[in-house]
Parts: C-alpha cells; sequence; structure tokens
C-alpha cells in the first residue's frame, strides 16, 4: 500500500434516518455477492423496553429496502453472520433473545428467503452462546466461529467450522476464552485473524493481542502485531487498499489502524464520526468501499442510524 493511502481514506454518509434501517447496534451484517448486495438482520434498540428485531434489509447501489418475510429467524442480537460464497450463502448462529435466552440455531439466507438448517441427529454443533464471531475463510471455503458467552455468562474459547451444512469442532488450543472479538480474513496472510476482546462484561481483563487461524490450527503473532485493548469493534480486509482495516470499539485509540508487514499503523480518515462499537464491518463490492451501520457510542446507547461507506476516493 502507498504510504499515502491513509490519508485518502473518507467516509461516506450512504444513508440516514428514513432512508435505512434505522438507529440499532449489535446486528448482523454481510455482502451477499451472489445478489450484489449487503444483508443486515436484527439487533437491539435502547428504547425502554430494549427492544430486538428481526427485520431483513438489503442494501443496493446505496439504497436500502426492507425485505417482507415470514421465514426470518427469532428477533436476537449478539448473534454473528458471515457470507459463506462457497455456498453463496449468508449464515446466521446464536445470538441473545427477549428473554436472555440462548439460541444455539444454524440460518442460511439467499434469494430473499430465510431458511433454518436442521442438524442431522449425529452431528455436533456449537452449544448455544452469544457475543461471539464468525468470519468466512476463503482458502478453505468454510465459516469459522470463534468463543462468545454461554448461559452461565461464562466466556468460551472454543473454535467451530461450518461447511454450509454440518459444523466441526476444531481440536487443539486456542486464544484465551473471550467474547466480542473481531474477527476477519486476511488474503495477505492467507488466514483469519483474530484480535481483541473482553473476558467479561465488567472490564476486568479485555484483549489487544492478535491470533492467526490457518490451516486448521491457531498460531499467536509477534507482540509488535498487538494494540491496545478494545472490543466490540470492527475489522474487515479493505480490497481497494489491500489492508486488514482495524477501527476503535470500546476504549481503543481514536481513529483507524492498518495492517502492515509489521505491526498495525493509525491512519486518519475524514471526517470523524463519533466513537462507534458493536457495528459490523463487510466490504462492499458494489460500493468499493468498507461498510457499516448503526451502532452504539457507548454500551447501552446512545445509537447511530447512520450507514458509513470507508473508501478511497477516486482521483480525477
Amino acid at each position: 500500500m502507498a504510504k499515502n493511502v491513509g490519508r485518502t481514506f473518507r467516509w461516506e454518509v450512504v444513508a440516514a434516518g428514513e432512508l435505512g434501517p434505522g438507529p440499532r447496534s449489535r446486528h448482523g451484517l454481510t455482502f451477499d455477492r451472489a445478489a450484489n448486495a449487503a444483508v443486515l438482520f436484527g439487533g437491539i434498540i435502547w428504547d425502554e423496553h430494549e427492544s430486538l428485531l428481526s427485520d431483513t434489509w438489503e442494501l443496493h447501489d446505496g439504497r436500502w429496502t426492507q425485505i417482507r418475510t415470514t421465514d426470518a429467524p427469532p428477533a436476537r442480537h449478539r448473534g454473528a453472520m458471515v457470507y459463506l460464497a462457497s455456498r453463496e450463502q449468508s449464515i446466521l448462529f446464536g445470538g441473545q433473545g427477549q428473554t436472555c435466552n440462548f439460541f444455539g440455531d444454524t440460518w442460511a439466507y439467499s434469494q430473499k428467503r430465510w431458511q433454518k438448517l436442521r442438524r442431522w441427529p449425529w452431528s455436533s454443533a456449537p452449544p448455544p452462546r452469544c457475543g461471539h464471531c464468525m468470519t468466512y475463510d476463503e482458502q478453505t471455503g468454510v465459516a469459522v466461529l470463534f468463543g462468545g458467552i454461554d448461559s452461565n455468562n461464562d466466556s468460551l474459547g472454543d473454535t467451530w467450522l461450518f461447511n454450509g451444512t454440518s459444523w466441526k469442532k476444531v481440536r487443539g488450543s486456542g486464544p484465551p476464552a473471550r467474547r466480542y472479538a473481531a474477527f476477519a480474513y486476511d488474503p495477505e496472510l492467507k488466514g483469519c485473524l483474530l484480535h481483541g476482546g473482553a473476558a467479561d462484561d465488567h472490564g476486568s481483563l479485555t484483549f489487544g493481542d492478535i491470533w492467526l487461524f490457518r490451516d486448521h490450527a491457531w498460531k499467536r503473532l509477534a507482540m509488535s502485531f498487538d494494540t491496545d485493548a478494545r472490543d466490540d469493534h470492527g475489522m474487515a480486509y479493505h480490497r481497494q487498499a489491500k489492508r486488514l482495516v482495524m477501527l476503535e470499539g470500546v476504549a481503543g485509540a481514536r481513529g483507524i489502524l492498518v495492517r502492515e508487514d509489521v505491526g498495525w499503523r493509525p491512519v486518519e480518515a475524514s471526517p470523524l464520526h463519533p466513537r462507534h462499537q458493536c457495528s459490523p464491518l463487510v466490504w462492499d463490492d458494489r460500493l468499493n468501499g468498507l461498510l457499516m451501520h448503526g451502532g452504539e457510542s457507548r454500551h447501552g446507547g446512545p445509537q447511530f442510524d447512520m450507514t458509513l461507506l470507508l473508501r478511497i476516493p477516486t482521483i480525477s
């Protein structure tokens, strides 16, 4: 990446208010390459009822449309969504429901329809959880799930693979148990990078370490790749800049970080929007930038209703 690329990053407002899905956080967001559209599902609104959502939206050419469907998953927040390119489906797993129940269900979304994926009687699957992370491993064509919170409010440190039909648990050691970590595939490293997270909801231990999952095994990267501790932050690969990008989330230093060969480099992007957390970050092929919607400025609100795009403007 050219040395001045960071200075040319720019946040652009794609939609806001009635032109978008509205304020929310802790929702799912993917980019459906087959439909050439971003897909958003669920989340929470911090009103007097702490309302959970089960609505589905698609973003085509910068315009949001709500998908009216009767087969959507139950309302939830803190589930995890990822686009499984090998199956041309967006996959949703887990989350927390309106009565604080934990889900252990797997759903697939494609062609404007949801389908609950049934588990064969003899197959295993991740236990119910929320606050976990998932990403798509482009090398192996499977979704990778890590960590989260179980029904006893304990952090988890297990790793699971999903190939579109069945789950498989990964054996061997890995990162310490955590929740609210960031997880993204890095084409340069040909593996999935896990960063940060928290051991609990009280801030007693937060992480700034980074781990590589490749060839079905975990590897702790050099400490030069560590950052300040942060959780509930977005991280995704910027295909135009050809670099992994990390946002601040909870407690992280303002601005964004990009991964270099020996560590992370802070860069500035204009304009500087308020701190966002609990808002997923994905690459949008159609809009040629990293996309996020909503989020919250701190746990419990206030929440945002803007759809933002981080891109490199074309110089004419």
